[in-house]
């Protein structure tokens, strides 16, 4: 096949039409060749010039790349010089104490021979000469303190279970098995490090980490695990801590966990993902519980508001569990007051003419339940879910009580005696308290039992009666 291409013409380009800062650019060419200050190279001296010098203490002739050139061919001239092998080496290790390039050098090539041997036991290769690497423990025995973190690290590899001492030596320092490594100026990119990480959540488990360094450790560690072993730590943390899940600073742990794994929870198993909504809705409930802790402590509230509060704070204690998410609303004057207070987000209600009150909205599977804290009405409000609802209630800005109420759905009131009522209530729209509850949070032991097919316990007829009548006149003033 022949093909043929059509010539491309182009049109000439006018001489006139050089670019001026070309022409400006050649006004600087230089004329002759700039002045660069000759250096003159050293040549490799030969091995046995370099032991000469260290042989006669004469180790500041000696440069960082001639270092290099013994630290590797020296094996050769052991086997040559058997008799000087220990003294030369000794020598050396002597050097590096005043020799800083020198000893990270060395220290790098132990940690290496050292893997390599823990690893591939059956092998003759080696990092360091044989006779260098002997002489180490000696080094190591009188050591200042600026070196007991690489030789605490390179004392780890030969021992059996090595990933979990390194990974033990990790939380000591606070420091992820990698970032350890890098301090220490060791080799950082080795299998003992990803190896290290299976380790730290059962660290943390067993010792029952719930400080900040530590907390702040191991979201680290996690935060360096590819996909797969992170899951799998995730799902150890949830199955095995079986105490207080935000206790001290746990719940920044939570929250990661929550804002990580709350929209791929499918990924965990039946046990670790029951766990996880617990975990999330106990932080949520905490949110909750400080914020009516602090308006009750700080805005001098009359002790009967502060009954009310209390009461409300414990009622929902027994549904945390099923809390997926909340979000609080202050007005200025609360917030001025609390607002430092509270280690969480929250939001600022706009004036609009409505009794001063703090809200709080839960969300639940199907509804979200809206608690006014103080004011004459002080309902809590069952708003159905739907994606704009959603948004309204979590989302928008400068979201106000009146647009909260303007949302409709059920009320139920917060008067003498609610909480048999408002369960009951609850329980019809499908909220249930938490599994294993036996006994209502913050109610007597009569009223507080608490069975799951006949829900709490109702007043007695006297007490039922006057609560009626309440009701009805808290109905009417809700324009029901």
């Amino acid at each position: 096949m022949n093909l043929q291409f059509r010539e491309i013409k182009l049109p000439p380009i006018p001489g006139d039409r050089q670019p001026e800062k070309l022409k400006t650019a050649s006004n600087f060419i230089l004329t002759s060749k700039p002045k660069v200050p000759e250096v003159k190279g050293r040549s490799l001296r030969k091995l046995e010039e370099i032991i000469a010098d260290i042989e006669g203490d004469r180790a500041d002739n000696i440069d960082r790349l001639e270092w290099t050139y013994c630290l590797q061919a020296k094996t050769e001239w052991d086997i040559k010089n058997p008799d000087k092998a220990s003294e030369t080496s000794q020598a050396i290790w002597q050097i590096a104490r005043d020799n800083s390039p020198l000893k990270q050098q060395l220290l790098w090539r132990v940690a290496i021979d050292r893997i390599h041997k823990a690893e591939n036991p059956a092998s003759n290769n080696h990092a360091l000469p044989p006779a260098l690497a002997e002489c180490f423990d000696e080094f190591a025995s009188n050591a200042t303190a600026t070196d007991a973190l690489p030789i605490q690290i390179i004392n780890v590899f030969p021992q059996e279970r090595s990933d979990w001492e390194l990974a033990k030596l990790s939380w000591q320092y606070l420091k992820t098995p990698a970032e350890l490594l890098k301090k220490a100026l060791l080799p950082a990119r080795i299998s003992i490090v990803d190896r290290a990480l299976k380790h730290v959540t059962e660290i943390f488990v067993k010792n029952q980490v719930a400080d900040k360094s530590g907390v702040e450790w191991l979201l680290k560690c996690l935060q360096e695990m590819p996909p797969q072993q992170q899951l799998t730590a995730v799902a150890e943390l949830l199955v095995k801590i079986s105490d207080d899940p935000i206790k001290n600073y746990r719940s920044k742990l939570v929250e990661w966990l929550r804002d990580e794994y709350s929209g791929k929870s499918q990924l965990l198993d039946g046990a670790a993902k029951t766990s996880l909504n617990r975990w999330i809705g106990a932080l949520n409930y905490s949110y909750f519980q400080k914020t009516i802790d602090s308006v009750a402590r700080m805005l001098r509230l009359p002790e009967a508001e502060i009954k009310v509060l209390e009461e409300r704070r414990d009622f929902w204690a027994n549904y945390s569990d099923r809390i997926q998410r909340v979000r609080l609303l202050l007005p200025q004057s609360s917030a001025s007051t609390i607002g430092y207070q509270l280690q969480f987000d929250f939001s600022i209600l706009p004036e609009d003419g409505s009794e001063l009150t703090e809200v709080c909205i839960f969300q639940f599977s199907n509804y979200c339940a809206v608690e006014f804290f103080r004011g004459t009405k002080g309902e809590v409000r069952l708003i159905g879910r739907s994606k704009e609802n959603d948004r309204l209630l979590f989302v928008k800005k400068d979201l106000s009580i009146e647009r909260i109420r303007k949302l409709g759905g059920e009320i139920h009131d917060r008067l003498f005696m609610w909480q048999s009522s408002c369960e009951k209530w609850l329980k019809q729209k499908g909220i249930i308290p938490n599994d294993g509850t036996e006994y209502f949070q913050g109610m007597s032991k009569y009223y507080g039992k608490y069975d799951a097919k006949n829900g709490l316990r109702k007043p007695e007829p006297k007490e039922q009666k006057e609560r009626e009548i309440l009701v009805k006149k808290w109905q009417k003033e809700m324009g029901n």
